[in-house]
Order: C-alpha cells, then structure tokens, then sequence
C-alpha cells in the first residue's frame, strides 16, 4: 500500500518544479523557506524536505547553509520558441490529478506546438496567492478554483468573459451550477465537472455481515441499524466502525440540508441541532460511528476496510485506488432526512484579460465544455459532466439518482457558501466545534452560533 506521505511529497515536487519551470519561480530567485511549505502546502517537514531533495538531484535548486534553498541563474527553462498555457490550480485539488490531464492531452493534439504546464498553489490563501503573482509579474492563461474561492471574488472584473467560447453550452448547465456564476450578462468563470455530497459503503462488508445493500426507501433508521451491524469489537475495542466522517462543515452540514435547511431559512437552527444531536447519538452513545480529522482525506478508515460507509465526494473517490483500496465502493442515496437535498462542490475556469494569448486559453475553455470531452470526463474517470444531457447518457438513472441529481432531484442542491453566512469564519467554527466531537458540548449551543 502506497503510503500517504510519499503521495504528497511527490505531488509537491511536482508542483515546484513546475513553478520553476515556467518562471514563476524565477533564475536567482529563493523558495519560500521549509516551515513556509510545510505551513501553506500542509505537509510535514520530512515530505517538503525529500521534496527538495528531488528537485536538488535534477540541478533545479541548490541549497546554501544559512540562506535556503534558490534556483540557480543558468537553469534551463525550455524552448522559447514554443507556446506556452499556465494553468494555475488549488493544491490539493483532486480534479488537477485525475481529470485536468485528460482535458490537457485533447488539447495538446489539438495543438501540438502548445506546452501546458499546471501551476499550483495553496488550497488555504489560494485566491490571496493568485493576487501576489499578479503584483510579482506572473500572469497564468487559465485560472482551475472552485465555487468557495470564486465566491471570494467579489471583483471578476480582472477576468475575461468567456461567452464566445462557450455561450451556448453555458445554456445546458444544470440549473444550479449557474448560480455561482452570477446575474450579470458577462460569463467570468464557467464549471467543467462538479459532485455532490454522497454516501459510499463497502458492499463486501454488507454482504459479510448479512446486511442487505442500501435501497432508495432507506431511511435513518435503517442506516443507524445498518452501522450497528457493521461495527466490529474483537477484544472489546471496535477495530472496525459502521460510518467514518470528517468534522469539517462541508460534510456534517448535510445532515442538517436534509432536515429542512435552506439559505437564509427560519428554522436553520432547529435543523442544524437535530442533526447534531443525531450525530452525537451515533458517535458517543451508540459508538456506530468515528471522526477522522486528516484535512485531506488521506487517513479516512473507510479506504482501508475499517468503516463500512462515509460520506465523500466523486473528487475523493478518484483518488482511491492509488491509495491502496482494494474494493470497489458503491454509492447509497442519503438517506437522513425527509428532504432530499446534498451538498455540492464544482471545478471551475476562468481566463485572465491580460493572459499571453487569450485566443489560446478560451479555446481551451470552449473545449472543456465541448460534448465529447465532456462524455470522455464522465465516461473516463469518476467525475461528473456539468451538462444532464452528456450524464443521462452515460451513467444509469438509478446511479444519478443515488447521487441526489436525477430526475430533478439536483434542484434541491446547494454549495456550502449558499448555506453559510459569509460572516461566519469557518476555520475558527472547526476549532469551536473540537469538544462537541469530543462529546463534551451540547448540540444545541453549538446550532446558536450559526
């Protein structure tokens, strides 16, 4: 089995490399300082360290005592002749590695005497990030984020409308995927793939167990009997869980969404307290379910055969099989609520005004939202097309539905920045939140502070 941290450090390597190779990180210039990498890319000292180790071997940096680490005056940054597209993405940001390469080797066919290099950035200051290299004379082609960071942007003015490239396929987007978009006439940024918050189990431990598979009229009820079932106690220690979930809003969130939240509802705290209490009923009192905290998913017990379900997305679940999973996960409807409602997360593109070769990178736009690239993405990998047409005809409706989007049932969606108010630091709420997963506070204090 892979192990998770020489994913990363690869990963990181990776990235740098590629900022060095396109210049963002100029000949002369320093690398940000080891505590800095660990602190922005979220990674151990050891993993940014074998990181630079590699970019060492390759003569891309050298290391001075007492100074740090830089790139040296003669590199060699490629052919000057070719052109170039920087697209600069989220780090970590599951779409760069398993669906942005398919959109990557179309074009480059297309346009053979292109090089496309993916710059990334960190996750956390990633819209503060793009500022800076703006101020630092770095401008990208195409800009990857998602919906929360475009909804930090509340001037799109810097960005190129992208309506000659793609305003007839913007018209088939599901419905909600244009929220995020605006009202305006101008189209600054447009979605390429996006998921929903689903529920995963593994079949093989239901059928171990005896448990009958997840049917569309479950109920909580019946996911609560279910986890009973699954959780495993050898020695009196449970060494396998019926549910595994992370703390973060962008997941327990929607068990409040499907018992009545709404943006800007009434009753939002009612059922943000109902959901918490049932969470804590699962974790403290009837131990059917654990909390894992790895922000980045690598450490989830599901993956390696100590839960039975969890929730995800179609982003995390592509990513599976390198880290070693040796089942093949299922999808279940979610079944919490009378309300049936989940929370999504899109990949989007946007093209700066003041890009090299704006011709260029709307090209590449148009091209993501192209029906046939768009079947390739939703055919290939485990991301889903943006438009209903392509993913009727690829998947079945009982898997669309499974994942709260058939038959209109993605009309009921929200991303999680249409739910929270903007006022609301969601990093300082996580820290607030650590004793209730504790066990240690009362779910209704923690409602008040929405």
């Amino acid at each position: 089995m892979r192990r998770a941290s020489d994913f990363l450090y690869v990963r990181l390597y990776k990235t740098l490399k590629d900022q060095i190779l396109t210049g963002l990180i100029k000949p002369g210039d320093y690398l940000a300082p080891e505590n800095e990498l660990c602190r922005h890319y979220g990674l151990s000292r050891n993993s940014v360290r074998k990181a630079l180790d590699e970019l060492h071997k390759e003569g891309l940096v050298v290391k001075k005592v007492g100074l740090g680490t830089f790139v040296p005056a003669d590199v060699a940054i490629g052919d000057a002749d070719r052109k170039k597209l920087r697209i600069v993405a989220p780090f970590p940001a599951y779409f760069v590695d398993n669906g942005l390469p398919l959109l990557c080797d179309a074009f480059r066919r297309k346009y053979p005497h292109v090089d496309i290099h993916v710059l990334s950035l960190p996750n956390d200051t990633y819209v503060e990030s793009l500022l800076q290299s703006g101020r630092l004379g770095f401008t990208p082609d195409i800009v990857l984020l998602g919906e929360g960071q475009l909804s930090q942007m509340d001037d799109r003015s810097a960005f190129a409308d992208l309506t000659p490239a793609v305003g007839e396929s913007v018209r088939g987007l599901y419905p909600p995927l244009r929220r995020p978009l605006g009202s305006g006439p101008a189209v600054r940024a447009v979605p390429v793939t996006f998921s929903p918050l689903c529920l995963a189990y593994n079949p093989e431990l239901f059928a171990a167990a005896g448990v009958p598979a997840p049917g569309s009229d479950w109920r909580a009820d019946d996911f609560a009997a279910a986890a009973e079932r699954l959780t495993s106690v050898s020695a009196g220690r449970i060494d396998r869980f019926g549910f595994s979930l992370h703390p973060s809003l962008s997941r327990w969130l929607v068990f409040a969404l499907q018992n009545g939240m709404k943006p800007d509802g009434p009753d939002n705290r009612r059922a943000i307290a109902q959901a918490l209490e049932r969470l804590q009923d699962w974790l403290h009192r009837k131990r059917i379910a654990t909390v894992y905290t790895d922000s980045k998913n690598l450490t989830n017990p599901f993956i390696y055969g100590k839960a039975a379900m969890t929730l995800t997305t179609l982003f995390e679940m592509s990513t599976w099989q390198e880290r070693g999973i040796d089942f093949a996960p299922m999808i279940a409807p979610l079944p919490f609520g009378e309300t049936k409602a989940t929370l999504m997360q899109a990949n989007l593109l946007m093209v700066p005004s003041d890009c090299a070769d704006p011709k260029l990178s709307l090209a590449f736009v148009g091209m993501a939202l192209e029906d046939g690239m768009q079947r390739l993405l939703s055919g290939r990998t485990p991301f889903l097309s943006v438009l209903d047409t392509v993913n009727a005809g690829v998947h079945s409706p009982d898997y669309l539905r499974a994942l709260n989007i058939g038959d209109g049932l993605i009309d009921n969606n929200f991303f999680l920045h249409e739910l929270i108010d903007e006022q609301i630091d969601q990093s300082d709420l996580m820290v607030d939140m650590s004793l209730f997963w504790l066990g240690l506070e009362d779910a209704r204090a923690i409602a008040e502070r929405f």
